[in-house]
């Protein structure tokens, strides 16, 4: 017998779900014991989908997992992945349908029954120095950390033992979070840590905390400062300070400037004539931002997805303060007509009002970069906004209190393909404020073969212990970057592909 396989489009509505269902993540063997003593739950398989496309292998597994299932039983999966998940399990799943709040599920199927699954938040730190500073504390009181390879490897006995005592341990996943963006295989393979380590806090760089609250919404919800968990950290070495300005471009001297130059453009692969444009163009920002005649820099990218639009923005923010958290806003979700109050917070009296997306994001970060992406998606009032935001270099949220901008690069982005399309859905108006537009074009063959070159460096320097390990052959270096990417124009496939392959490297050198 086949079923519906039901569906939902993103973190909004899956909570939704929630509000009427207990939702449990697929777990091998686990699932399959839960649907044989009662088959009245909600399982969620996105990630599950994800690692089955790296690792076909386990498809039988899963299905079998599966297979005590009856028409009782919901599984939902995110959208984005629903194609794939009928091409997995074809036996299972006859048609998608997606979840509406109207839809009645069966009684036994509630939110009363209890599956233990509860969602904590995460314990964030700023930057390197402080997780450095947390290292020593660990030490000193003898709490083990690992990080995500360390807990599935040479850390698992003593996770374990922690585990059980519920004694605190902690688990840094900030770089399994980077990985994640090319290899969504590895969010099961986490989720997997997390269910065999479920006292375990987990810990994470304050850059990369959006992407494990997105990746992973049935085990974390909200964020905590490290310092809630460690009361006194701050004690260990007091001369750590994490500065709270913002760092901006129009700090930098005039050889800094240079050095962020030369940086700037040995990693963002191609787009010359950009990047020639860029330089200017910001040169003449900072003269003019010190004269008070200009706040903000503005710049708009447009073209086919995949090629290094949002890249610039994050080289930027990283060329300001590495590693430090990116201001990033999708407006593929401000389409509605209430967009601009969940931009800047509802009128008082609504709910919701006391705060909006942006402030939220620019309170966050520490540089002074602002990414707005997928723009051309939005409504006209959030247009008129950022008009006038362009020009006042400031804005004021619903609560009335003012956010000056002064000195920021906004980096706007859009999957518009050619000139006349942007002049069709940016307002005129709004055409005159942006500092610099570009089209980004498909890169060339030389232009992949320099970007998997950067991809090599950067991975050396990385897995410089795994590296280390062994000797890399001409052979290796083939099977790493020899693979046919000619017909293949966006870098982050290219990308993908060359991280499954390190990965698959590694693992033939027994590492």
């Amino acid at each position: 017998m086949k079923y519906i396989l039901y569906t939902y489009s993103g973190l909004a509505d899956l909570r939704k779900i929630e509000e009427s269902l207990e939702v449990v993540p697929f777990v091998f063997q686990e699932t399959f014991e839960m649907l044989q003593n009662d088959p009245h739950i909600c399982i969620e398989i996105t990630a599950l989908v994800h690692y089955l496309l790296s690792s076909p292998r386990d498809r039988y597994s899963a299905y079998i997992n599966l297979r005590a299932m009856t028409e009782e039983t919901i599984v939902i999966v995110d959208e984005s992945a629903a194609d794939n998940a009928i091409a997995l399990f074809p036996l299972l799943f006859s048609e998608t349908s997606r979840y509406n709040e109207p839809m009645v599920f069966p009684e036994d199927c509630s939110k009363e029954k209890d599956f233990s699954l509860v969602r904590k938040p995460i314990y964030t730190y700023k930057s390197n120095e402080e997780f450095d500073n947390i290292i020593e504390y660990t030490k000193e009181k003898f709490i083990p950390i690992a990080t995500f390879s360390q807990a599935s490897g040479t850390a698992k006995t003593e996770f374990e033992q922690f585990n059980r005592s519920a004694k605190l341990a902690l688990l840094d996943l900030t770089s399994v979070s980077f990985a994640i963006e090319s290899n969504k295989n590895l969010i099961y393979l986490v989720e997997s840590i997390l269910n065999i380590y479920p006292n375990i806090n987990v810990i994470v760089k304050t850059a990369q905390i959006d992407n494990l609250l997105d990746y992973f919404p049935l085990y974390f919800e909200g964020q905590k400062s490290v310092y809630e968990l460690l009361p006194d950290l701050k004690n260990v070495e007091e001369g750590v300070q994490v500065s709270d300005s913002i760092v901006h471009i129009t700090d930098f001297s005039k050889e800094r400037f240079e050095s962020f130059f030369s940086w700037f453009n040995r990693n963002l692969v191609g787009h010359r004539h950009f990047k020639e444009k860029l330089k200017h163009a910001l040169k003449n920002f900072v003269a003019l931002c010190k004269a008070k005649e200009q706040k903000v820099f503005s710049i708009f990218l447009f073209g086919v997805s995949g090629i290094g639009k949002t890249e610039v923005a994050r080289l930027i923010a990283n060329g300001l303060c590495k590693g430090c958290y990116l201001a990033k806003i999708n407006f593929q979700n401000y389409s509605s007509q209430d967009a601009l109050n969940s931009l800047i917070g509802s009128p008082a009296g609504y709910i919701g009002c006391d705060h909006g997306e942006l402030s939220d994001k620019i309170g966050k970060t520490k540089v002074g970069v602002l990414l707005c992406d997928e723009f051309e998606k939005t409504t006209r009032p959030v247009f008129l906004f950022f008009l006038e935001l362009l020009e006042e270099g400031h804005f004021t949220d619903s609560m009335a209190r003012e956010y000056d901008l002064e000195g920021f690069i906004i980096v706007f982005t859009s999957n518009i393909r050619t000139q006349k399309e942007y002049e069709e859905k940016i307002p005129s108006e709004l055409q005159t404020r942006f500092d610099l537009v570009c089209e980004f074009e498909k890169p060339t063959m030389n232009d992949k073969k320099d970007f998997l070159g950067l991809l090599l460096e950067k991975a050396k320097q990385k897995y410089a212990d795994l590296f280390s390990q062994f000797t890399m052959t001409e052979e290796d270096e083939k099977y790493l970057l020899g693979f046919d990417y000619s017909n293949i124009d966006a870098l982050r496939d290219i990308k993908r592909l060359f991280n499954n392959r390190l990965m698959d490297l590694f693992e033939t050198k027994g590492l």
